[in-house]
């Protein structure tokens, strides 16, 4: 992780400073424009920052714009304390949870997010960065989305399943490319070369982390980045270490360490424990020993947890053991065993929360359907097999029940795919009403119909919060003219409408897209705006009379 906090830097935006003062005046007559321009001159002047960001908060304030103010308490934080940046980044999610502009919320949650990363509050930056990134999926902002993701891998990198955190920075690199339009392409394509690297580092494979940390040096030199390019061969010596090449890997990292003061706070316990490792690696314990005792230092000094740290102390305890110094020894056990517990605690919880929180499209863990047993109760032999006598029973009836069910899918799914692909979802969705004509001016009709084909042509109504009003409001019209035109043309009310466009577009999509059906249900009904993936089940079943994992598993066996 020591280039994250560069990718950062570069998403806030290179700030140059200005020595001169500014007077009230101009900050008076300043408009908006130009004080987030003034703010970002003058960045390095903490109290002149935070002067101009208040002023801005107070114009926003009185013009009641709760966007502007957000945007005001969002600058308010890059020259805060940590602490209370955390605050004002609370208060530009407050203000902009409701806000049309394509960068918040998310950028609250995603600097959020970032803030929370740098005081090792893992949990809460993981489940901040989520969030950012179901926003800017809503918003289809993709830099934000990639930047939410580069937090949420980091996370992964550090305390989750290692194998799943490569898949996700691999398929995080594939979404950047799909997008090399963006200005923030050359550094969230660093930042994914530094992630990919560390997830191979992790998994013991450090040829393969050696492949993109050459490409990282090789796109540091390109740009002439020397800071980037640092990082890279420090990175490099971590995977010669691994690899086994010890005097290579010192060699990197002292040539890099040199630029220490460019890397994020981390930097120095992971040097410390390479270069010991080093050492004990090649029989020179005591230097080995001198760097775990500054790692030691660290955490004694910032109670900052690392997945390395019971390694440190186990060296550390055996090498005093060695000695006969059993006082210092029994010291350097009781850390290796409070660490121990307090490093299973965090990757259990994280693991968790990734596991059960981290459905994001391209970047789901596939899970096995959840059978649910029988508890085994101390009861008497004899009501044991009344039991056992009852489940097979229930089990066989089951079965046969579930073999015919079976067949009848079979059949409406074998149908479903001998019908063109636009007749299938979009069938339901056509004007096929004969009620008499509706009492609402035939321009405006007219207008409304047509908004209507643009909200589904942009797939609006995979949004999960979309509701009658806003998009009656949306359409130029209001809410009742909005409802009668969808019973009358539509032939079906408005929450059904919004329905069989959601279930339309997951059916093309599980048909047309592999990868799609890689998702849990739970996720494909999250991505189709659904909040359940119950909900969603019933509704794809009312629509085509089969359930979407029977639809998903048929439709991977017969290769399409």
């Amino acid at each position: 992780m020591f280039l994250r906090s560069v990718f950062f830097v570069l998403l806030i935006g290179m700030y140059n400073v200005h020595a001169q003062s500014v007077d009230a005046r101009t900050l008076e007559q300043a408009g908006y424009e130009e004080l987030i321009e003034l703010f970002d001159n003058h960045i390095k002047d903490t109290l002149l920052a935070t002067k101009i960001a208040k002023k801005y908060i107070e114009k926003a304030r009185a013009q009641r714009d709760s966007t502007k103010m957000a945007r005001g308490y969002q600058r308010l934080a890059f020259v805060a304390t940590k602490a209370n940046a955390i605050k004002y980044l609370d208060t530009t999610i407050t203000l902009s949870k409701n806000s049309r502009h394509p960068n918040f919320p998310a950028v609250g949650y995603l600097f959020k997010s970032y803030y929370l990363y740098n005081v090792e509050k893992y949990e809460e930056s993981l489940q901040n960065a989520i969030t950012g990134y179901q926003y800017a999926k809503q918003k289809d902002n993709i830099d934000q989305q990639i930047t939410a993701l580069h937090q949420i891998n980091g996370v992964n990198e550090l305390w989750g399943d290692y194998e799943k955190a490569l898949e996700t920075e691999l398929l995080t690199k594939e979404l950047l490319f799909k997008n090399k339009q963006s200005e923030l392409f050359t550094e969230n394509y660093i930042a994914s070369l530094e992630g990919i690297g560390n997830c191979y580092v992790r998994l013991k494979q450090p040829d393969s982390a050696l492949v993109y940390y050459k490409k990282g040096i090789q796109e540091s030199l390109k740009n002439k980045d020397s800071i980037t390019y640092q990082a890279f061969v420090s990175k490099s010596g971590t995977a010669l270490y691994v690899k086994g090449d010890y005097n290579a890997a010192l060699d990197s990292l002292q040539k890099a360490h040199a630029y220490k003061e460019y890397f994020i706070n981390s930097y120095d316990t992971y040097y410390n424990y390479y270069m010991g490792s080093i050492y004990f690696q090649q029989g020179n314990k005591e230097e080995g020993v001198a760097y775990f005792r500054k790692v030691d230092s660290i955490y004694e000094r910032k109670s900052v947890l690392y997945p390395e740290l019971p390694v440190v102390y186990d060296k550390l305890a055996t090498y005093h053991q060695e000695l006969g110094d059993q006082e210092t020894q029994l010291d350097y056990m009781q850390k290796l065993v409070l660490v121990v517990k307090l490093i299973n605690t965090k990757r259990v919880y994280i693991k968790d929360k990734i596991s059960e929180e981290y459905e994001i499209p391209k970047l789901l863990e596939e899970k096995d359907a959840l059978i649910e047993g029988l508890e085994e109760k101390h009861q008497s032999s004899q009501k044991k097999v009344w039991i056992i006598g009852a489940i097979l029973l229930l089990s066989l009836f089951g079965l046969v029940y579930f073999v015919r069910r079976q067949k009848v899918f079979q059949k409406r799914f074998e149908m479903l795919m001998e019908q063109k692909s636009e007749q299938a979802p979009s069938k339901n969705l056509s004007d096929t009403n004969t009620q008499a004509p509706l009492e609402i001016a035939d321009d405006i009709v007219a207008e409304i119909l047509e908004n209507l084909e643009t909200f589904e042509a942009e797939k609006g109504f995979l949004s999960p919060k979309i509701k009658l009003t806003q998009l009656a409001k949306d359409c130029n019209t209001n809410s009742t003219y909005l409802s009668k035109v969808i019973n009358y043309k539509k032939d079906k009310n408005f929450s059904s409408y919004i329905n069989e466009l959601r279930v339309a577009f997951a059916f093309d999509e599980l048909r047309d897209n592999a990868t799609f059906r890689k998702y849990t249900i739970k996720a494909v009904a999250q991505e189709c705006g659904f909040k359940s993936a119950e909900s969603f089940s019933k509704a794809f079943y009312k629509m085509y009379g089969i359930y979407p994992s029977f639809y998903s598993k048929q439709l991977d066996q017969k290769g399409v």
